[in-house]
């Protein structure tokens, strides 16, 4: 297990990570699946003061974390039955900046703590959590270079983007700035770095704390484009 997921997840998490190793020996990382959407929040000067995030996890882990939370049994997982095991979850990612490295100008943008959030079964039966990651300060957009990434630093459970409306912007967005999701970065050392961790069994750690997971991230990224005097 790694590092902090035992805290994040608890249990059920293991027990999914177990069974699917057993059946995929040769793809030990990542152990759960996510679709991933998200929103970046401006206030009326356009300014950046909140990430919306969206995860949809696989069926899986939906299943063994949703085990026992059907508290009046009638088979229906509601917002309130979730929200002890979504709070649990949002208490334990605050250490690690909720997944969510955000930046302008190169430096790690500080955050207020997070307060909205949620868990629901969508339409497929798939655990959705939502929450809002606010800002300690409004960040002005076209003073230096924005951009974030949605990702586990263990690479244990693996995001990826939905197909459609997989980000967006909520308020005015300036003028002369565009929002785009940025590629993964791909070549040799990630290769290497992916078959290594498809070899290791699910309890494996790195001898150091490794940021694994920003190799197989999509950067969101915001550029404006210098305004005509």
């Amino acid at each position: 297990m790694t590092r902090y997921l035992t805290k994040l997840f608890t249990m059920p998490l293991a027990i999914v990570a177990a069974s699917q190793f057993a059946a995929a020996p040769a793809s030990a990382h990542p152990h759960v699946w996510s679709d991933m959407r998200s929103d970046l929040v401006l206030d009326e000067q356009g300014r950046a003061v909140a990430i919306n995030v969206e995860w949809i996890f696989d069926t899986g882990y939906t299943e063994a974390a949703t085990e026992g939370m059907d508290a009046d049994g009638d088979g229906i997982y509601t917002p309130a039955e979730l929200h002890p095991v979504a709070t649990e979850n949002i208490n334990a990612l605050k250490e690690f900046r909720y997944f969510v490295q955000a930046k302008t100008g190169g430096k790690d943008i500080a955050y207020a703590d997070v307060t909205e959030y949620g868990h629901r079964i969508n339409d497929e039966g798939r655990l959705h959590m939502i929450f809002v990651v606010p800002f300690a300060e409004p960040v002005d957009l076209t003073a230096a270079e924005f951009t974030y990434s949605i990702y586990d630093p263990d690479f244990f459970i693996a995001y990826d983007f939905v197909k459609e409306n997989a980000v967006a912007a909520i308020g005015p967005l300036p003028e002369n700035c565009t929002i785009s999701i940025g590629t993964v970065a791909f070549d040799e050392q990630v290769q290497q770095t992916k078959e290594m961790l498809a070899q290791k069994p699910p309890d494996w750690q790195p001898e150091q704390p490794t940021d694994f997971g920003w190799l197989f991230a999509q950067p969101v990224n915001v550029t404006c484009k210098p305004q005509a005097s």
